[in-house]
């Protein structure tokens, strides 16, 4: 058998690959006309509790857009399914796509929380992008705890000062495990000075303004380690770091 020649082997794979475009382009268009076949919920929990179910985005998909599993995959608006299951406050970074099979498939980020704050009446969540959100049925976050004598109103869109500055202070230490592991919780007063309760000890710590926060808890921590081991943990009342440069310390 002869071999074939050069020029009618390129001709063979150009035929190839022209037969596998039109399979793929039929099998495309047979998808687009096929019915949704289901929604498929993905989400990353980033180590942090489940807070929400999967069940729970897609009873929240199908009440925004309730005619979605009778639709054709090709009518799919999937900028529409992504806002829809963005207003699950536990999700960020929400997208949605259709897979080869037909699914509906939402993929999101649970978020993560910093902080449990305790605003008047209300409890939330903050997380690292300065959201807030509220409690979950389903699990319990082991975070900061925050309270706060507050005087602006409280708003779910934005931040106002006081929870603005809750936020620093607990991004800060969720950010450096050597001084999250001394406070249990903070707390805003009126004029904003924060003051904070440590994991260790019968005192109070003022910290004063959300500034200068990495050499304030460098003192702190110098502080405990070479002070207070000399003077006794249950020798003072208050330990202020809002003076710059100083540790000043208050009696019982």
């Amino acid at each position: 058998m002869k071999p074939l020649k050069r020029s009618t082997k390129i001709l063979l794979i150009v035929l190839g690959v022209a037969v596998l475009a039109v399979l793929v382009l039929a099998a495309n268009v047979a998808r687009s006309r096929s019915q949704v076949r289901g929604i498929e919920v993905v989400i990353r929990h980033r180590g942090t509790p489940l807070l929400v179910s999967n069940q729970t985005v897609v009873d929240t998909v199908l009440r925004r857009e309730p005619n979605l599993l009778q639709l054709s995959v090709k009518s799919v608006d999937r900028k529409r399914v992504a806002a829809a299951a963005s207003r699950v406050p536990f999700l960020t970074q929400v997208s949605a796509s259709v897979s080869v099979g037909g699914k509906v498939v939402v993929r999101a980020k649970q978020r993560r929380p910093i902080a449990r704050i305790y605003y008047g009446t209300r409890e939330l969540y903050i997380d690292r992008d300065g959201a807030l959100f509220p409690p979950s049925p389903l699990g319990f976050c082991n975070v900061l705890v925050a309270g706060g004598e507050f005087t602006e109103p409280l708003r779910l869109d934005s931040l106002n000062a006081q929870t603005t500055a809750i936020w620093k202070l607990a991004s800060f230490l969720d950010d450096e495990d050597d001084y999250s592991a001394l406070i249990d919780q903070i707390f805003v007063e009126r004029d904003g000075n924060m003051m904070m309760v440590p994991k260790v000890g019968d005192h109070i710590i003022e910290l004063g303004a959300v500034d200068n926060l990495e050499t304030k808890f460098s003192n702190l921590l110098t502080f405990y380690r070479k002070g207070m081991p000399r003077a006794g943990w249950n020798t003072y009342s208050k330990i202020s770091l809002k003076f710059k440069g100083q540790v000043v310390c208050t009696k019982k």
